[in-house]
Formats: structure tokens, sequence, C-alpha cells
């Protein structure tokens, strides 16, 4: 009873503790979090207005940072030269940028980049001109042509460590280096040759991870030595006094003015000589961390489960809107099929996407399409219509064969009362022909007819910011200030009219920064900074991880699907002789560019790609050209296996970090080629056994990361990697989940380490594995191209 009571006086004690001081100067001149800046050579140029709230006045006062670096501001205070003073940059450091009195920090990254002289002997063959394309240069062959010396061909390239696939083109031909003797397989029935350049050894590097909290203290695991940490709250660098290290853990103080906000953060990193660690997201709610989801809000998108449809396809909730082209030339999956507003809403209120786990739909675009199809210019030159919403002929109305004004009204009313975000598909990179904007401004367009007589139409890298998508569609010209003027307001007239939540970005890459940086400055102070309200804005970008990340950061998007890494998991998760090394080591390459905790787009497929249950289940070959098949035969799964892979992949990207992002069909494994064939209409009833064994798989995984913070806020740590066998962990304050995949063909017991922070804890496996864990191994029965997903509290 003694003992009852001094526990219970000791509870009291604890609870009554007072709250910490405020250490922090009024400042809100950052809308949220400022993302780091990345050092890019000698000198790097940082646009202050990514970051800063100016007004009418030009308000940096100062800038001070590492002394191995040197910062020199520009008259108007409003940009900002970093320069490099010693050879020797620390991985991180901080840069204090004073405004108006009040000091606002953000971490610097050193450029990790290693000059690299690429040579190619021509092995006394004559040519005329080499070029070098590939990876490294987003396989544009233009851009790094090969110099002959010395009866060589060479050049040299700043690259960041990391693998790179190329070929090389020589006369125009396109061949593997017979020089490299290191090739992989392109996951389209091909081959390409491999560079590998500066790997460093993470094991060396610290690693850390949430351990515990109590009250407004944090304490974070760390493995590896540590030399320094910084920890900031909001854009505030925390003091060291509030900083210690104690018993193997980092002890943080959180400031009281974090309890006086319902939702802030903690961002945490560490370093040492061998490189940074992972970086560590901590939401807070008035001031302490965050532990039960419900406390999560719509607002906090690190939380995104997403679901993406089209709508024209998905579901026909008003058959009075439906208008097909009558047209006979135009093929059946080639024009619209009803599917409406009216569709989706209706399916939100049978609670299809609760169903799922599902807390934000991102559908295509709802601008008017011409009322006619159109040939395409490329070959077998094929009539559309614009069934999918991406020919905009208006910028500012809803397509009558979609719904009205009133039906689009209804479906955002539904979602946000089913507290679900819902995303637009925005299009800024082109018009139709018939759009007023072009037809009254022709000069606003880029050029179509290039200097050498071909056609400026889909040339993706080669004219990446001017190229057409069809003769019908102008591309829009960004160098002009009123073009960025006109397009940003149309998107700002889609939030302030119907308060969409955010948008999905069509054909970024295509687009001038500058359209970006002025469509995101006029969201955030005319719209989310009036209404303290965070809009999610994410892109698309088929590119390298290098191209993808120019968009993304302060005053650009939130992030970009991660292709990379989706076409590495299509291969691992859809082919025999894939290793899940190639899958390991491609999610640390998207970690060191993104960060561990990152908004970056997870997919299962997309409506411009093969659906991949139809290569893993070999009804599409990976040799074949993935478009045709789709017009020349019924495209089905194949072998059932691809019913087992869909659904590997489906469990790794609810379970790594980023955003999970669910292409409509995919949950129940349609099948089909590529566009349009993986276009098809949804189907909802009468599912097969496997259909819906898939269904309830899908929704059991979006539930589980949904309802455990780990697989959101968590560390990630591989715990076992082999060809066929891989095991990572993911940990947030005793909050723990393993993961276990097998992609052979038979039944496999998985053995592995499991590290302290993972250790007593009770466990349940999901989806049915028997398990076992005894003094720092566990052993986990895992079926053949099976999974399993373990989670407890410790």
């Amino acid at each position: 009873m003694a003992l009852f009571a001094a526990l219970l006086v000791a509870a009291s004690i604890w609870s009554c503790q007072p709250r910490p001081d405020r250490i922090f100067p009024d400042g809100d001149a950052i809308f949220g979090l400022a993302s780091p800046v990345q050092l890019e050579g000698d000198t790097t140029t940082v646009l202050l207005t990514d970051y800063f709230v100016m007004g009418k006045e030009a308000g940096i006062d100062s800038v001070t940072g590492s002394d191995r670096l040197g910062f020199l501001l520009a008259d108007d205070r409003q940009d900002l030269q970093i320069y490099t003073r010693s050879n020797f940059v620390p991985h991180l450091s901080e840069m204090k940028i004073w405004k108006d009195g009040t000091p606002y920090s953000l971490i610097v990254k050193r450029d990790k980049r290693e000059r690299f002289t690429f040579t190619f002997d021509p092995q006394g063959e004559n040519y005329r001109r080499v070029a070098l394309r590939g990876e490294m240069n987003d396989w544009n062959a233009r851009a790094n042509p090969l110099h002959l010396i010395d009866g060589v061909w060479q050049t040299t390239l700043e690259l960041n460590p990391g693998r790179y696939q190329y070929q090389i083109r020589a006369d125009g031909e396109d061949m593997l280096d017979p020089n490299n003797p290191n090739v992989v397989d392109n996951n389209i029935g091909g081959f390409n040759s491999l560079l590998e350049v500066g790997q460093a050894d993470p094991d060396v590097a610290p690693r850390l991870y949430p351990e515990s909290h109590r009250r407004y203290k944090v304490n974070i695991g760390m493995e590896n030595n540590v030399d320094d940490i910084f920890v900031l709250w909001q854009n505030f660098r925390i003091p060291d006094v509030y900083v210690t290290i104690h018993d193997g853990l980092i002890q943080i103080q959180v400031p009281g003015d974090a309890t006086e906000k319902q939702r802030s953060f903690l961002r945490i990193q560490a370093q040492n000589e061998h490189g940074p660690s992972n970086d560590l997201l901590i939401p807070l709610e008035y001031g302490r961390p965050v532990t039960d989801p419900d406390q999560l809000t719509r607002e906090d998108h690190e939380a995104t489960i997403m679901y993406f449809l089209m709508i024209d396809r998905f579901y026909n909730g008003n058959p009075d809107n439906d208008e097909p082209v009558d047209d006979p030339e135009v093929a059946d999956r080639a024009n619209y099929h009803g599917g409406d507003l009216a569709g989706v809403r209706k399916k939100i209120e049978e609670g299809y996407f609760d169903m799922l786990g599902i807390n934000t739909i991102w559908m295509t675009p709802i601008t008017q399409n011409p009322q006619d199809a159109y040939f395409e210019h490329p070959e077998p030159q094929r009539k559309y219509t614009g069934y999918h919403g991406y020919w905009p002929v208006t910028l500012t109305t809803v397509d009558h064969r979609f719904g009205t004004k009133e039906e689009l009204e209804d479906l955002l009313a539904q979602a946000h009362g089913n507290e679900m975000n819902l995303l637009l598909d925005y299009v800024a990179n082109h018009v139709h022909e018939d759009n007023p904007l072009i037809q009254d401004n022709p000069e606003w367009a880029t050029t179509l007819n290039l200097p050498d007589g071909r056609k400026n139409i889909r040339l993706w890298d080669e004219h990446r910011l001017t190229t057409w998508f069809d003769t019908f569609l102008p591309s829009l010209d960004y160098t002009r200030p009123e073009v960025i003027d006109l397009m940003s307001d149309s998107a700002f007239f889609w939030i302030e009219n119907y308060h969409f939540d955010g948008f999905r970005h069509d054909a970024t890459k295509h687009i001038h920064l500058e359209f970006w940086r002025e469509m995101t400055r006029k969201l955030k102070e005319d719209y989310m900074i009036p209404n303290d309200r965070r809009l999610y804005q994410i892109g698309e970008t088929f590119g390298s991880r290098e191209l993808i990340g120019e968009y993304v950061g302060s005053g650009l998007l939130d992030g970009q699907f991660d292709f990379n890494l989706y076409f590495d998991a299509r291969s691992v998760f859809g082919q025999d002789d894939s290793s899940f090394e190639t899958l390991d080591y491609s999610i640390y390459q998207s970690f060191a560019h993104y960060g561990y905790q990152h908004l970056m787009g997870n997919i299962t497929g997309n409506h411009d790609l093969p659906r991949f249950i139809s290569l893993a289940g070999g009804d599409l070959r990976w040799d074949e050209d993935d478009t045709e098949p789709g017009w020349e035969r019924e495209i089905g799964v194949g072998d059932p296996v691809g019913y087992d892979r869909l659904s590997q992949l489906t469990a790794f990207i609810m379970t790594i970090p980023g955003v999970p992002v669910l292409y409509y069909g995919d949950e129940i494994g349609l099948p089909g080629a590529s566009d349009p064939d993986s276009r098809r209409p949804m189907k909802f009833d009468n599912l097969t056994e496997r259909q819906q064994d898939v269904r309830d798989r899908a929704a059991k995984l979006g539930h589980l990361r949904k309802d455990n913070l780990a697989f959101v806020y968590g560390d990630f740590e591989t715990l076992k990697l082999e060809e066929h066998i891989w095991a990572y962990s993911r940990s947030y304050f005793g909050e723990n989940a393993i993961v276990v995949f097998n992609k052979s063909d038979e039944d496999q017991v998985v053995r592995f380490a499991i590290p302290e922070k993972l250790r007593d804890t009770r466990y349940q496996a999901h989806f049915g594995s028997e398990f076992a864990a005894d003094e720092g191994k566990m052993e986990v029965s895992v079926p053949a191209n099976g999974y399993e997903v373990l989670t407890g509290q410790k």
C-alpha cells in the first residue's frame, strides 16, 4: 500500500511539472518547414523568396553560418550566394538567416558530387560522333557529347555517389559499352551498361530512432558515433543546453513555444566524419509527441494514403451526363465511358475508400475538353477523345460530361465531411488548340517546327521545356511572364473557389521552375497563410532523382512520384531473377536524395504505364512493346502468381517512408497493357476469389499504415538482405514494425538478428505467418511469393 501511495505521489508530481519556458522570439516569416539547402559546386544561389514571406519590404538583415562557407546577400537582399572557403565542408551545417531581428535556422547539406572523367575506347573503330546517354543525363545524348583525345573519347561529369545505367551512342546508334563488363537488365527486355561512382559505407554514419518520451522530454536512440546534433523546432534550432547525450540517448527538452501550438514539429539529424544520419520528423501536439493516429488531421500530409482514379473510368453516378463522341473511327477504349463526379461522391458515401484505409483521392483533370476526337501524330495515328481530361479547352469550368459546378461542390463537401482530402490534377504544360487562351495569343506557344525539319513532338528530354504532346496540344511558353501569371491564377482559382486540398501536377519537368515558384508563392501568401492551412502539391517527372528533386522543396512542390524506386520495385517483385539487393539499394538512394522523412509518392502503377499484374503474371512480356499488345490481343493476368506479386508491391508501398499511392483497379488486380489498356473501367462487383483476396489484403495493408505511426514517422532499417529475401523495420517511440518478403517460389523460414530497439516487443503477425523471437533473434515463416507484417508495442 505504501509503495502504491509513493508511486501515486511521484506520478502526481510528474504530471504537475510546469511547462517549459519559451525560448524563441516570435517569428512567422517562414510558412511550414524550411527544406535543407543543397550546395552545388563552389557557389550556390539560394532564392530567399522560396523560404520567406517578404512582403513589400526587402527584409533579410544578415546571414551567418559555418566558417567553411561564405555568404553574400544580393543588393535587394532577396537572393543569397553561398560559396565554399575550404576544401572540407561539413556534411551538415547550420545557416542562420536574420529577418526583422529574428534568426531562422536552415540546414545546409554539402555537395556530394564527385568529378568523374568518363572514357570510351573505340577499340579501333572510327566514329565521327560519340555521346553518353543514361541516368546521369536523363538519357539526353545531346547533354554529354564525348571528345576524342589521344584516341580515346571522353567527357567530364559531376556525379553524386551511386549507380548509373547508360549506353554509348556512336554515329547515331546506341550500344552497350564494350569496355565495361557490368551490365544490368533495363526492365523492358534489354540491357544497359552500369557505372558505379564513389560508394560510401552507410553502416558507420550515425543512425537515429525515436526511443521514448515523457511529457516535454524526448529521447532519441542512436547507433554509431555522433559528432554533431541538429535539433530544430519548426525553423529554429534548439540551443545545445537543451540537447544532451546521456546513457546512449539524445535527450531533448521541447521548448515551451511548442505548448502553444496544436501542431508543430521537431526535426533531428546528426553527423560524424563518415556522413550524416537519417533524418527524423516528430509531430507535436501542444508540445508533446503525437503517439495516437487519432490525433492526426487532414493537414498531416505525412499520413497521406492516396487513391488515384480516372473519373471517366471509375463509376457512373449520373447517366444523364453521358455523352460519348459519335465517331466510328474512335475505338471504345479511346472514348468516354460515363464515369463522373457523382460516381466518385457515391463511392465515398458507400464507404469504399474508408474500407481501403484511403484518406486522400487524386482524380484526373475536370476542365472542359473538346467535343470531337483527334488523330495522334505519331504512328499508327489512332483517334482519341479527351475522356482523360488532359486536353483543356477551358481553364476554370467543369466538363459537362463529368458533372456540374454544384456536383463538384457536393463531392468536395462529401469528401471533407468524411475527413478525406481531394487533389485536383492540374494541367499547366499545354492547352488544346481550341482553348481561347492560345487562340487569342498564338505567340504564347512554344516552337512546333524545329530548324532541322522535325516536329517538336514528344522529344521529352532533348527539348524538355518546349516539346509538344501532339500537334493539337500547343505547349505554353513559360519564358513569358504573362503566361506564368495567367496560369498560376487559374490554378489558384480552383483552390480559392472550391477548396481543393492541393494538386497533382501533370508534366512537371516540362515547365520552367519560375512557374512553380510563382504558383506556390500565390498559394502560400494568398491562401495558405491567411487560412492557416497546408496544401499538398505533388508532381509528375520521369527522369533522374536529381531532376525530380529540382522541383521539390520550399517555394516549390512538396513531392513528386518516385518513378525510379517504382521501376526497381516493379522489376524486383515482378521478375524471378531480379534481386532484392537492387530494391534495397534503390530505396537508400531515394533517402539520400529526398531524405528519410519525405512526401514523395510511392505508386503501384499509373495511367501511363502497363498494369503491374500483367507483367508479373507474364501475360504481357517484359521484352515486348507495352502498348500495341493492348490493341492486338486481350491482356490478362497470366500466371495467378501475379496476384501474389501485386500484393507484395502493395505491402511495400504501404510500409516504407513516403506517400503510398494506389492506382484504381490495382486493389483487385485489374490487368492491362499500357495506355489506354491500363485505363479499363473499374470493377466493383462479381469479383473472382483471387480479386477479392487481393482487395482484402490491400484494405488490411491500408489500415495497418493508417493505424501505426511507425509506418508514417518511424525510422527505416534493413534487417536481412538476400536475393529472394528482404526484411526491414520501422520504429517510433516503442511502436515497432517488421516487414519480411519472400519472392522465391518456395516457403521460407527467414532468420535474422533484431537490434535492441526491436526487442521486448509483443508482436502480432497480420497475415498468418508463424514467428518466434528470442535473445535478439527472430524467425518468420513466409510463404512463397508472400510477405508478413509484424507490429507491436515495446
